[in-house]
């Protein structure tokens, strides 16, 4: 049986077509506002249409019923919203599970699902989430920062004069010039902050906990690691997969 899988972002919807837990193609994504791209791509999929199609997203948005409307009309299928909760494989930490960004439980389910367990799953979307798994499935808790896109945005409000970082270019640890110093601190800060974090959480929890990094920041992000970590772009799309 095959199903689509959704995962509906803040800025983006990225999608696959997964049988059992595998996906059949490379997953894609559309920008959140262009719905039509997105219609156009699940109308040309070979074969027949998916039996079963499953989405996240983590707040209500248009796209969210909008999606739901197109599959039902077109397909006969009513769309599943995944949300978190505790079951057999990921213990949640946070007192009301509900709480817990659906996104955030899939991606640990995700590294579960590929063996990756013990860690710290850290999501680099437009919030960057950092969460602590043990080997059996026991989250721990995590932290919220804002990712690079936000900062963007947040330095730009409270500090016009400064340039706009172009996080497309490279970035030298040292700035000799303004663009480079802004450039620098989004990102050698940002995985300086993220080593940081995950070196306390070891602390914390005295557990050997490797960093697995997802989210659309998460290549771009990785090489100012002081160590690469492994980068899995479709944690949440996997972890999708992976429920059943």
């Amino acid at each position: 049986m095959n199903r689509l899988l959704i995962d509906i972002g803040n800025s983006r919807v990225k999608w696959a077509v997964a049988q059992d837990e595998h996906f059949l193609a490379p997953a894609q994504a559309v920008p959140l506002a262009k719905s039509e791209q997105l219609f156009a791509a699940w109308q040309a999929l070979p074969g027949s249409p998916p039996a079963h199609v499953r989405m996240v997203s983590v707040i209500d948005r248009p796209v969210v019923t909008d999606i739901k409307q197109w599959v039902k009309s077109q397909w006969g299928v009513v769309v599943e919203r995944v949300v978190a909760s505790d079951n057999k494989r990921i213990v949640v930490a946070y007192e009301q599970t509900e709480q817990l960004g659906a996104d955030r439980w899939l991606a640990m389910i995700g590294a579960q699902s590929r063996g990756l367990l013990p860690a710290c799953i850290i999501d680099c979307g437009s919030a960057i989430t950092i969460d602590a798994v043990d080997l059996n499935g026991r989250h721990y808790g995590g932290l919220i920062l804002p990712g690079l896109a936000a900062q963007k945005a947040g330095l730009r409000q409270i500090a016009s004069a400064l340039p706009v970082p172009d996080f497309s270019q490279p970035s030298p640890l040292l700035g000799r010039n303004s663009v480079d110093a802004v450039l620098s601190g989004h990102l050698h800060g940002t995985a300086a902050a993220i080593e940081g974090l995950v070196a306390r959480i070891r602390k914390e929890t005295d557990l050997p906990l490797p960093a697995v990094l997802t989210g659309g920041d998460a290549a771009r992000l990785s090489v100012y690691f002081s160590e690469t970590p492994p980068v899995l772009p479709e944690l949440v799309l996997e972890g999708l997969a992976a429920i059943g």
